[in-house]
């Protein structure tokens, strides 16, 4: 299953201890969490951006963002996170309800 997560950083953390932070998950092996393979991973000259994961549930995007949360308060502004499916998938589907409803 796909899920997609948009982030804003906390531009109120200095850049160097946000490498620093990074630095350490990146190489604690804490993310990505088992079960969790990254497909996308971008960052904006803004500093906000997107993961595209495919997990095996929601409990596994909950871990996910959750290690990212623990281990540093404040380094994110704000997350959102989704399930999301090709447009040819939701066009299909639309057009099958539009057909039910018809």
């Amino acid at each position: 299953m796909l899920f997609l997560t948009y982030w804003e950083l906390n531009e109120n953390m200095p850049e160097g201890d946000r490498h620093k932070f990074v630095q350490k998950i990146m190489s604690s092996g804490l993310f990505p969490p088992k079960g969790v393979e990254v497909i996308r991973w971008d960052i904006t000259p803004d500093g906000w951006g997107i993961v595209i994961c495919e997990q095996q549930s929601a409990t596994d995007v909950v871990k996910s963002l959750d290690m990212w949360r623990m281990a540093e308060g404040g380094f994110f502004k704000s997350t959102k996170t989704a399930p999301i499916i090709s447009i040819q998938e939701s066009m299909a589907m639309s057009e099958g309800l539009v057909k039910a409803l018809a």
